[in-house]
């Protein structure tokens, strides 16, 4: 069969392939988070002052950015399980998931004196970020390669890359609850960074698992 062919065979089973992987995602995901957070509870716990933190437009942007890069890309991750759909037309909108820690950027220079930008961007041990977010996201990855698997991703790199963003995502959520690093200057570095290391390990990966 050719590829068109077989594309086209894919197409008329569209209606199919996103419920099986909408379906898989709503099983494999919570499991997978269930997972990081025993890995959490194991290695870091939450930070001391975590109802504090609460109440800081720093720690809340930093939340709820996490968490809107991994809702937006678990929710790109159906659009692309259908052969039909090319990644171009999911990954166009991610660009506005920077709008609100742009708006951080300029609260955060107005609120502190240029001279503390830097020890805001650096952090308290931002390797920690490097690495702890990345190991919270290695379930997730795997829970997210393994449901776009039950699709047809026209791309196996580009649905390797969304796994990955979502991934990162919901590793970085589980993290902030332990950073306590909530300037929008160290996200901008060390938290994107990270969740960028996922997404170009779910690319590797996605070119080899999602290939059909």
């Amino acid at each position: 069969m050719k590829t068109e062919e077989l594309i086209g065979t894919l197409v008329a089973d569209h209606h199919r392939k996103p419920l099986v992987t909408g379906r898989t995602l709503c099983g494999a995901v919570p499991l997978a988070l269930l997972v990081s957070a025993c890995l959490f509870a194991w290695l870091l716990g939450a930070r001391p002052d975590f109802g504090a933190a609460l109440t800081s437009w720093r720690y809340l942007l930093k939340l709820l950015m996490a968490a809107a890069i991994a809702a937006t890309a678990t929710a790109c991750l159906l659009h692309l399980a259908r052969p039909q759909h090319r990644a171009d037309s999911a990954f166009r909108w991610l660009p506005l998931l920077a709008l609100p820690l742009l708006a951080g950027f300029v609260m955060e220079m107005a609120a502190l004196p240029s001279d503390r930008w830097l020890t805001a961007a650096i952090g308290n041990q931002p390797y920690f970020c490097l690495i702890f977010v990345p190991l919270l996201s290695l379930a997730p990855l795997a829970a997210t390669l393994w449901a776009l698997r039950q699709g047809a991703p026209q791309s196996p790199g580009a649905g390797g890359a969304m796994a990955g963003l979502a991934a990162g995502g919901m590793g970085a959520v589980v993290f902030a609850l332990h950073c306590d690093n909530d300037s929008p200057f160290y996200v901008a570095i060390w938290y994107l960074g990270a969740i960028g290391i996922v997404t170009l390990l779910g690319t590797f990966l996605g070119r080899r698992v999602l290939r059909w």
